[in-house]
């Protein structure tokens, strides 16, 4: 069995449960890999229908109450002009809206997409209700940058499966940064819930698909107690895994999925997330470590 199909096995034998059994403390959206673009559909990839699929998100959001939205990268395929042409759409999502960095989004350049994206640094935090909520660039080290391309010749000479031009890393002064941020939140007793653009954990995902520096990003997250989730796009199939009490989950990419697929809702109790496509009233328990 590949290890895309036991990611999804995993997550398909997730018990599901009702929603209406006791109401969360709070709710918010996420999505991934909008990736739209003025051009012509290939294979699966239907750029230009991005569009009228984050209008059926608007629409089943409406009838939700949450916190915020996030996107988890690649809004678009590139360019700045694409941009320009999909962010009215994605303004259309319940509020407050919060972006993270995808591998096509720096086409349009890093500077421009983070001034457009309203962005003044591209790793950062915020809190909702005690929740911790981290959001990480995983094109810190790329190869847009001699650094990253130092760090990608080192990976394909020892065969690394994730050595691939369109991954990233974080880089160790972003990983010491997210060390501090969890550490903080286990220190006060907190929940944290992290989000990049990369999967982390291999089994929720494909080998092929990880930051480059996923090791070290995986022995962090799952040595902090305070850390429930780390979700994810990129790879476009989707995919989950739990490893060290640390639930890994990847979402299935809009522009090649229909948006009850990827449009998703998380319902935070106290002692466990659900997740569900947004207007469902059913959903997939995740529950939190001791």
């Amino acid at each position: 069995m590949t290890p895309i199909r036991q990611a999804l096995v995993a997550l398909s034998l997730l018990p599901a449960c009702a929603v209406a059994a006791g109401r969360p403390d709070f709710s918010f959206a996420v999505l991934a890999d909008v990736q739209y673009a003025d051009q012509d559909t290939a294979g699966k990839r239907d750029y230009r229908g991005s569009a009228a699929k984050l209008e059926s998100c608007a629409a089943a959001l409406r009838g939700e109450k949450v916190e915020f939205t996030i996107q988890l990268g690649d809004l678009v395929d590139r360019g700045l002009d694409n941009l320009e042409r999909i962010l009215p759409f994605f303004n259309r999502l319940p509020g407050p809206r919060y972006h993270v960095l995808g591998n096509h989004d720096l086409s349009a350049g890093r500077e421009a997409a983070l001034q457009r994206l309203g962005l003044s640094h591209p790793y950062y935090t915020f809190e909702v209700k005690g929740w911790h909520f981290i959001v990480l660039d995983g094109m810190a080290v790329s190869a847009h940058d001699a650094k990253g391309r130092e760090v990608l010749a080192r990976l394909r000479s020892a065969g690394a499966p994730n050595a691939q031009e369109w991954n990233g890393g974080l880089g160790e002064v972003q990983i010491e940064w997210l060390h501090q941020r969890l550490h903080d939140a286990t220190a006060v007793g907190e929940h944290a819930i992290v989000f990049c653009h990369f999967p982390a954990l291999p089994e929720s995902s494909t080998p092929e698909h990880v930051l480059w520096d996923y090791r070290e990003t995986l022995e962090l997250l799952e040595s902090e107690p305070a850390t429930v989730a780390y979700l994810a796009g990129h790879d476009h199939r989707g995919g989950y895994a739990e490893r060290g009490g640390v639930h890994y989950l990847t979402l299935r990419g809009l522009v090649e999925s229909r948006p009850e697929e990827s449009c998703q809702v998380v319902d935070v109790y106290p002692d466990r997330l659900v997740m569900r496509s947004a207007g469902r009233r059913t959903g997939r328990t995740l529950p939190l470590r001791p």
